[in-house]
């Protein structure tokens, strides 16, 4: 009988609490909040709103932007603007340094068969409609260089091509290459590989080794030789099989690019010089080491000397900052090739063409028209090398 009394009783009879409301959910009060749960004294949140009542929403969002572009610029300069802005005024103060220090000597006595220094000819220079056509590394893409001479629109009786070096090795074709290059009458200047082909095919002329072309005679009597002698170079079984794949005309077309072709100046463009791998600011072009003008890609700022390897900083780098603080008359354009990695490399007074073509980038070309006015194209390559 309890027990049906008290499941007749309503739910709300059999709730207890243990504290006791002091205000009436009626009451304005009863959804009032302590002034202990803001983090702003109640004048300082009137005084707030007040003032915030009387600015436009149009100005408070602009408000809103401006302080969060300015969060998020200074999480920006902390985190990246300012180290780079720093490592810029280190390398800054390590060309101003370097700037300092007297270049060393790096003159080098006269190699056989080898030109240093080659001026282009002046009827070879853009003028009217002929252009001057220079393209990075070839690297015996034979295809690749016709496509992007027809994409030029090419003349070869108003145009020039310049190749800047490694015409040869590791494509498919470099005894085409040499033979197209030497039927367009270009000009070319001696990259790493043909110098190492050369020398290879010198050294093999040495040990009168009959089965290697020469461009100078016909044929030579063999004469034996340790054919275990590993400090024979020319041997290195790829350089061999590519010298012997070279006809003497062609070896002839080699042995004709200068490490360093002076052009002069074109308008706008300052002093150019087209060489293979780079130049050491403030020498001469008759001074320049010929193996580092083949082969550089940075110089140490402690010693001012080329290195062929990237421990140190890119020598077009501090080529660029020299230049910009010598007299306009003094200044020197460069235009090379020879770093893939790095690849097509455009600053004011550094044109670096060498975009990867051997192993499936592009082949570029700097087509300069008279008075300096310039611009590139570039095809794309199938890559025949990793």
């Amino acid at each position: 009988m309890l027990r049906d009394q008290h499941s007749r009783r309503p739910l709300i009879d059999l709730a207890h609490n243990s504290y006791d409301l002091d205000v009436s959910d009626e009451e304005d009060a009863f959804y009032a909040i302590d002034e202990g749960d803001y983090l702003l004294h109640p004048k300082w949140r009137e005084m707030i709103t007040r003032t915030s009542t009387r600015i436009p929403r149009r100005l408070q969002r602009y408000f809103a932007i401006y302080a969060f572009a300015a969060i998020v610029l200074l999480i920006s300069w902390r985190l990246y603007i300012a180290p780079q802005y720093a490592a810029y005024r280190a390398e800054l103060a390590g060309y101003e340094s370097a700037a300092k220090l007297e270049v060393p000597s790096s003159a080098t006595p006269a190699f056989k068969d080898m030109l240093q220094v080659k001026d282009l000819e002046a009827k070879y220079l853009p003028k009217g409609d002929g252009r001057l056509v220079v393209v990075g590394d070839v690297h015996g893409c034979k295809k690749e260089l016709e496509a992007l001479l027809k994409k030029v629109g090419f003349q070869e009786d108003k145009d020039h091509l310049v190749l800047t070096g490694d015409i040869i090795s590791k494509g498919p074709d470099s005894p085409g290459v040499v033979s197209l290059a030497n039927k367009l009458g270009a000009s070319c200047v001696r990259g790493n590989h043909e110098d190492k082909v050369l020398l290879s095919i010198e050294e093999a002329a040495e040990y009168h080794d009959p089965t290697i072309p020469r461009p100078d005679v016909d044929s030579v009597d063999p004469v034996p030789y340790d054919v275990e002698d590993h400090n024979v170079a020319y041997k290195n079984p790829k350089l061999l099989k590519l010298a012997k794949s070279f006809t003497q005309p062609q070896i002839k077309y080699l042995q004709s690019c200068p490490v360093i072709l002076r052009v002069g100046q074109i308008g706008s463009l300052h002093n150019v010089a087209i060489v293979h791998a780079g130049l050491v600011p403030d020498v001469s072009l008759e001074q320049q080491d010929p193996f580092q003008v083949m082969n550089m890609r940075t110089i140490d700022l402690n010693t001012l000397l080329p290195s062929e390897t990237r421990a140190h900083t890119p020598w077009e780098k501090y080529w660029n900052h020299q230049q910009e603080n010598k007299p306009e008359a003094e200044r020197a354009t460069v235009i090379y090739g020879h770093d893939r990695k790095r690849g097509k490399n455009i600053q004011k007074y550094s044109m670096g063409l060498d975009s990867g073509c051997v192993s499936g980038g592009k082949l570029t070309a700097m087509v300069i028209e008279e008075g300096g006015k310039h611009h590139f194209e570039h095809v794309k390559c199938k890559g025949y090398v990793g």
